[in-house]
């Protein structure tokens, strides 16, 4: 069975639930057991009519209806017991399944996100993680409870009559070939719907999320048709697994009804006109007409509940996708410096995302203690690529990165991220109270503290507190207190290094002016690098490096650079309108 072993692979989660899936197991034992026992006890009431009624006749009635009735409750009280303990046991597996997941994502290196939409990912984390769920809340269990069903009912008819005990053997080898060919037919077409399904989350959240953007350029036909072409691949396969699962589960079963029944019915009729050969009494009868239609809808539900569990090889071979894929490697070996500084040096830096298009070329950089360094140039000169290798999301093709005199390789990702510091240009803020998105440790003094420094007192003096909640994404504060949030968050972690990636290119120039000067005071006592469009925010850098097409073009503070006349002038001149 192709990809079965995935599966199954998820099986050791159930060591989570040890006792819920014992104490399931064993009742789902007990009230199988007790199902068929009375079935069988209910059989022997017919046995003892032979057309007159007498008092021990009617005695041993109520006595066998007694424990028929008696067994009956006690294995529906059983069942509830089975159905609640692996409910249970399965939503450990469940939460440890997800646990997993998302820690494994947390430890994949930023590279696997440059080409995994985020609704896929939130997909495989919720839907796959919950077919994963289902399987072992009612599929895992139900097999097992099938089988000890179809083997306590053997047991009962090889008792019973042996002959026809073996005939009903037959069924089993069907069983299994029936199985074989569903999971061949159905298991590409169940793990291309589980694709397609992720891959269309994934087209929704990006529709939501920029929906203002495909209203403003009127693309809402093509989110349409794009959406239709994704919707319209799971439809195929969708229809493919219902066509194969009305084939075996309705016509299967409905035709392996009627061969057995008349099977029973030739089997009596030829032993009782043969002066009863057989010995068939109509209690037998009763039993083989029962037991046969559990037998198959055992089977039906058996192949039931294989489309479930091939469902669920399509979920858990997506995840297993995710875990297969190597985490962040840290190799350094240094946790701790105590004399860390802040100067940097790129020498002779190469980098690509892919194969050899490189996209920094020959990078040189030195920068001193407690400088301030700008890097500007047009979108994609490669600026941002720069801050992210010395953050170590990425790591060089060539050359080497430096930082405090030692090569940023031989630092732990740990120690040397909690060294450095960055303000995006879309700020985010986590979903929670002010406070956690200030100081990480909940430090109310400091979060006070980094945020009356960079100006954002007034933030407080609105009717907030520190523990004021932060909607999703912030979307209960302006762009412009999101942005001296996320500076007060640098200030706060008190780093070495401070990166600055276009911090005011989505506020207006009145919000310019506070978060310039909160912009300055955090600045104070440390590296900073400011990626700018705007160059009037960086005249009073000590270094500006100008970028080309992956290439340093030009290096100088911003006098030094007017006066060579080049790149950078031209910008700065377009900018501020003006010609020297």
């Amino acid at each position: 069975m192709k990809n079965s072993n995935v599966l199954f692979r998820f099986i050791p989660y159930m060591k989570e639930a040890k006792k819920e899936y014992f104490i399931g197991l064993m009742s789902a034992l007990l009230s199988v057991g007790g199902s068929v026992l009375a079935v069988y006890l209910l059989s022997k009431v017919f046995d003892n009519v032979d057309g007159t009624v007498t008092e021990k006749i009617v005695k041993r009635a109520i006595i066998i209806a007694l424990g028929y009735g008696i067994i009956f409750i006690l294995s529906g009280i059983f069942t509830y017991i089975r159905n609640i303990y692996l409910v249970k046991g399965a939503n450990k597996v469940y939460i440890s399944i997800q646990q997993q997941i998302y820690d494994h994502i947390q430890s994949l290196p930023i590279s696997y996100f440059d080409n995994m939409p985020a609704g896929s990912v939130v997909s495989r984390i919720t839907g796959d993680a919950n077919v994963i769920r289902t399987f072992f809340v009612n599929t895992f269990v139900n097999i097992i409870v099938i089988i000890l069903k179809l083997l306590f009912i053997y047991i009962v008819l090889f008792t019973v009559d042996y002959r026809y005990a073996l005939a009903m053997m037959l069924l089993i080898p069907l069983l299994y070939g029936v199985m074989v060919l569903y999971n061949k037919l159905n298991t590409d077409n169940i793990v291309n719907y589980r694709r397609t399904y992720s891959e269309g989350n994934g087209i929704i959240n990006e529709g939501y999320q920029n929906l203002e953007i495909i209203k403003v350029f009127n693309k809402e036909q093509e989110s349409i048709d794009y959406w239709r072409q994704c919707n319209g691949e799971r439809y195929r396969y969708g229809i493919k697994v219902n066509i194969i699962d009305a084939t075996f589960l309705h016509t299967f079963s409905g035709l392996l009804n009627t061969i057995t029944f008349t099977g029973i019915i030739f089997y009596y009729s030829y032993s009782h006109f043969n002066d009863n050969k057989f010995g068939i009494t109509i209690g037998m009868v009763y039993l083989f007409v029962n037991y046969t239609q559990d037998i198959i809808y055992r089977i039906a539900d058996f192949t039931s509940e294989i489309s479930v569990y091939t469902r669920a090889i399509g979920a858990a071979t997506n995840i297993q996708e995710i875990l297969k894929l190597n985490v962040e490697e840290d190799l350094g070996e240094i946790v701790s410096k105590e004399d860390f500084r802040g100067n940097i040096k790129f020498s002779n830096v190469y980098f690509a995302y892919k194969d050899d298009n490189y996209v920094l070329k020959n990078i040189n950089i030195d920068i001193e203690e407690n400088q301030t360094v700008a890097f500007v140039g047009a979108t994609g000169s490669g600026k941002s690529t720069i801050m992210n290798m010395l953050i170590k999301f990425y790591e060089a093709n060539k050359g080497n990165i430096y930082i405090s005199g030692e090569d940023i390789k031989n630092y732990s990702n740990n120690f040397l991220r909690e060294k450095i510091a960055i303000v995006l240009q879309d700020s985010f803020l986590f979903e929670g109270s002010l406070l956690e998105n200030i100081s990480k440790d909940g430090d109310e003094r400091l979060a006070k503290e980094s945020l009356s420094k960079v100006g954002g007192d007034f933030i407080l003096e609105q009717g907030r507190t520190l523990q004021s909640k932060v909607e999703l994404s912030g979307s209960n504060f302006s762009v412009g207190e999101r942005q001296l949030i996320c500076l007060a968050r640098a200030l706060a972690k008190n780093p070495k290094i401070l990166i600055l990636d276009e911090s005011t290119a989505n506020i207006d120039s009145e919000t310019e002016k506070y978060v310039s000067k909160a912009i300055e005071e955090i600045k104070h006592n440390r590296t900073t690098l400011i990626i700018a469009h705007r160059l009037s925010t960086i005249k009073n850098a000590d270094k500006i490096y100008v970028l080309h097409n992956g290439e340093i073009v030009e290096v100088g503070n911003h006098e030094q650079l007017i006066k060579q006349n080049g790149r950078y002038k031209k910008m700065y001149e377009t900018q501020i309108g003006s010609k020297r």
